[in-house]
């Protein structure tokens, strides 16, 4: 990211928090993938080091890809109560100040009882974070495939007719991924695939397989499969624009995370790499807009963002401004190992800011 917009006298300083978003971006993955998650690991520091807790975001949906709707999830630690919750309109529902350790999730469907998933362990204490997101696939209990109910369907959506042993493996698949087994959930995505061609759903999540191992370029072909079955796949569309981002295919990138966007606007991470995208390019008002909606999901915290909106501030000379973003960001995680750089650089910027 050029520094040539910065005032002389801040060159140094933004120069490094520049580099620091550099290295930042590619853990910016998608699908809120909890085991690629863009959160610091805590460095060594004589601060005390708070206990975490977690947030659990969970996606539930129908066989035929579509969200469920109304979905009653359960979420069962090993000891304790059980904690239940409806799924929104798109499917989604999340469970915060969850304590680490092992939990079950499942779901069923209020409007057909034979409607059920699969039982999917997972332990947010082995993210980087702490916050992690499962999805969780609905299926009849006699394991036979439905045809959609009536309604809106998206092309591609109507023809899936998941085949038993597919989505088995597709399930396992996600079970891996919520217990950050990459190898073996990469396998069972694998196996769905060769049983089902058309599983774009399982594409899409072989793709952020990928980009967690830096192949970027299997990544892409997987999210393009996806999006041949169906280009109005949203995470398919976070995961094809991320591709595009880090080959510094600005332009192409934001068309892909607006469309993903589009359909599916509660997203957090998608915004903040739209932001990131329109950044790149100086299209600072889009920029800011992208940043600041990132920002404004308090459920889904994507602290990066404030390092993005200072450099955006400090391009147009705002260095208080610039100074109170980066702050932000610090007291999120004041003991992450680039806390001191950046307490530098903002102590610059305020420097700057009271100069006449």
């Amino acid at each position: 990211m050029s520094t040539a917009w910065f005032g002389a006298q801040a060159r140094s300083g933004t120069s490094y928090l520049s580099k620091v978003c550099q290295r930042l971006l590619p853990l910016l993955v998608l699908a809120l993938c909890a085991w690629v998650s863009c959160q610091a690991q805590p460095g060594g520091s004589s601060l005390p080091i708070p206990s975490r807790t977690a947030t659990i975001y969970v996606q539930v949906s129908l066989p035929d890809g579509r969200p469920a709707a109304g979905a009653l999830v359960t979420l069962s630690p090993r000891t304790g109560a059980s904690r239940n919750g409806f799924a929104n309109d798109a499917g989604r529902l999340e469970f915060p100040g969850m304590s680490e350790g092992q939990y079950i999730l499942s779901a069923t469907s209020p409007y057909d009882s034979n409607l059920i998933s699969d039982q999917v362990e997972m332990n947010p204490s082995r993210t980087s974070n702490g916050n992690l997101t499962v999805q969780l696939l609905l299926h009849d209990r006699s394991d036979s495939t439905k045809r959609p109910k009536p309604g809106v369907i998206r092309a591609g959506e109507s023809e899936q007719r998941i085949p038993k042993e597919a989505r088995k493996a597709f399930t396992e698949g996600l079970k891996f991924k919520g217990n950050n087994e990459p190898l073996k959930a990469l396998e069972s995505f694998t196996r769905a695939l060769d049983l089902y061609h058309e599983y774009y759903q399982a594409f899409s999540e072989r793709g952020d397989l990928h980009i967690s191992k830096r192949e970027l370029e299997r990544a892409a072909a997987d999210f393009e499969s996806a999006l041949k079955i169906n280009p109005h796949y949203g995470p398919a569309l976070r995961g094809s624009g991320y591709c595009k981002l880090e080959k510094k295919e600005f332009a192409q990138a934001i068309e892909l995370f607006e469309k993903s966007v589009s359909d599916d606007p509660n997203n957090a991470n998608t915004h903040l790499l739209l932001g990131i995208a329109n950044l790149e390019l100086d299209r600072r008002e889009p920029a800011r807009e992208a940043l600041q909606k990132a920002l404004s999901f308090d459920t889904q915290p994507v602290p990066r963002a404030h390092i993005y909106l200072a450099n955006l501030y400090a391009r147009e000379r705002q260095f208080l401004r610039a100074a109170d973003e980066l702050h932000k960001y610090i007291e999120v995680d004041p003991v992450t190992a680039d806390a001191a750089g950046m307490r530098e650089i903002e102590a610059k910027w305020r420097a700057q800011a009271a100069a006449p």
